[in-house]
């Protein structure tokens, strides 16, 4: 899941501190106030769905394009289903997982989910400290309802005690797991659940679990396999592992509540440290980057300078690394990761398109916070219409080619090639970063095509729906590509594709030597 708040706006530190009282008294009340549960109508639950229909068709970019380029299901013609589904739901949880499902048809590309809970008290703090509505037009009281239903979607999954990873048809665990004397090592291949091939179970789970209100496809769930939405008093699993030493075992894998956090393994754990600088060899250095955090940023172009610095210029190529890296601030993108490697100003445009009814109703006002958290002032030099691309409805739609000037800052001493290693898991303000790298031909871009969602004209909308108080994250604006792709559906192709490959755990030289795509640049490119 992207990152989704960085607090890098311009309000004075004297308005912090006359607001910083204020915080520490009502955001204890706020949460609290999260556990207490809405009591809806089936009329409110009715409106919810039928105002997330509306915002798809008069706002949304992305649900025709996923109808006609991805075959996913017309959120139109599900509608009145999922009304029904809403309207007839027992419990506050029924009607999640149904607004869930057809959330998950409208939200399909690019930044789309439910904020989590960590993130709505950082938006209520800003809130609070913007004088009320904050940059997304939301009061700080309202957060609380939105806390409610993340932790409530939360509660609705299960998980194993270790990572299980997707590996073509086949799936593995991904940590090692011992228990009551059984040790199962990383590596081994789960054969069978609660005696089910895995290609079974996995259907299972769509025809008798809540995953059957789930609109469109549901990857993201036969990619972990083992977590799961399931109903309260689930105890676990019957697990038949094929060891990597070739013995067969059987366990109970016991299931634990919620969804797990993806920062499982140092390598992705930006609170262990989020640069990593490592001399691989003589000549080359490696920098790893685990979040675009807005608060990092000078720290970590310090560390960046005092690593290249320390090689004199020998490092004839430096791998970037930002697998996994789910974003942050544009601002971090820029000062730490472009600018001080420019020897003169990097010129490159975009093409993004919007629906005009959205910058009509939406107002300028709120259209310019939204286009702050893209750095508009900074780096737009020019901004002109251009014709839409074929099959978009000029009537409807606004299609603005966007010029960006980067401005060269102080430089890193380092002269030679620079390679960046990007995965499905790099998206938001990582995306920014590989499609400016890509536009400008800075450096390389190694490994498999990103998670697409950067960010254009603006960034992403906040949804939040008027009965409920759900809050959602949507994409509003349409970014092409050069190539004249759909930025959201494809993400950023790399210049050398390579096959799958897991994670390093650790961000250590020894670990890192043993990298395929690592030893790829160091050894072939």
């Amino acid at each position: 899941m992207f990152l989704v708040y960085a607090m890098h706006t311009s309000r004075s530190l004297q308005k912090r501190q006359q607001m910083k009282h204020v915080v520490l008294i009502v955001l204890p009340l706020a949460v609290l106030a999260s556990s207490c549960a809405p009591q809806l109508t089936a009329e409110q639950r009715r409106l919810d769905v039928e105002y997330l229909a509306r915002w798809a068709r008069d706002y949304s970019p992305m649900v025709a394009v996923n109808e006609r380029y991805r075959g996913l299901p017309s959120y139109e013609a599900l509608r009145p289903q999922y009304i029904d589904l809403a309207e007839k739901a027992g419990d506050n949880k029924e009607f999640l997982q149904v607004v869930f499902g057809y959330f998950n048809l409208i939200g399909a590309s690019g930044h789309g989910y439910l904020y989590p809970e960590e993130n709505l008290k950082g938006l209520m703090v800003d809130s609070l400290l913007t004088g009320g509505k904050g940059w997304m037009d939301i009061a700080w009281h309202q957060f609380h309802r939105g806390m409610y239903w993340s932790g409530l979607l939360e509660d609705s999954f299960v998980h194993p005690p270790f990572q299980v990873m997707q590996r073509g048809d086949e799936y593995v665990t991904g940590n090692r797991w011992q228990m009551w004397g059984l040790m199962i090592p990383k590596d081994s291949r789960i054969l069978r659940v609660n005696g089910m091939t895995c290609k079974a179970y996995v259907q299972n789970l769509t025809d008798e679990t809540w995953l059957r209100y789930v609109a469109g496809d549901v990857d993201w769930i036969s990619k972990q396999l083992l977590v799961i939405p399931e109903a309260k008093g689930f105890r676990g699993w019957n697990v038949e592992f094929l060891l990597p030493d070739g013995s067969i075992h059987q366990a109970f894998v016991p299931a634990g509540r919620g969804i797990p956090s993806p920062r499982t393994t140092e390598f992705l754990d930006y609170g262990k440290g989020n640069c990593i600088c490592v001399e691989l060899t003589d000549k080359v250095g490696y920098v790893r980057v685990k979040a675009l955090v807005h608060a990092f940023r000078k720290a970590d172009q310090k560390r960046i300078r005092r690593f290249l610095d320390k090689s004199q210029g020998r490092y004839e190529k430096l791998i970037i690394d930002v697998r996994g890296n789910g974003g942050g601030s544009t601002f971090y993108v820029y000062e730490t990761l472009i600018q001080p490697f420019l020897r003169e100003p990097a010129v490159y445009k975009q093409t993004t398109g919007i629906r005009k009814k959205f910058l009509a109703d939406k107002g300028s006002a709120y259209v310019e916070r939204l286009r702050g958290g893209v750095s508009t002032w900074a780096w737009e030099t020019k901004i002109e219409e251009t014709s839409p691309p074929e099959g978009f409805d000029a009537n409807e739609w606004v299609f603005y080619k966007i010029t960006r000037s980067v401005k060269p800052s102080q430089r890193y001493c380092f002269d030679g090639r620079i390679y960046i290693l990007t995965d499905r898991g790099t998206g938001s303000s990582t995306e920014t970063y590989a499609d400016a790298i890509k536009r400008t031909g800075l450096g390389t871009i190694v490994g498999q095509r990103t998670a697409g969602g950067l960010g254009g004209y603006f960034m992403a909308d906040t949804v939040r729906l008027p009965a409920s108080g759900m809050i959602f994250r949507l994409e509003a604006d349409l970014d092409i590509n050069p190539d004249g792709s759909f930025q959201e559906l494809v993400g950023t192709r790399p210049d050398v594709e390579l096959p799958p490959c897991d994670l390093p755990e650790k961000t250590t030289k020894e670990e890192l030597l043993k990298d395929a795509w690592v030893r790829k640049v160091i050894d072939e490119l």
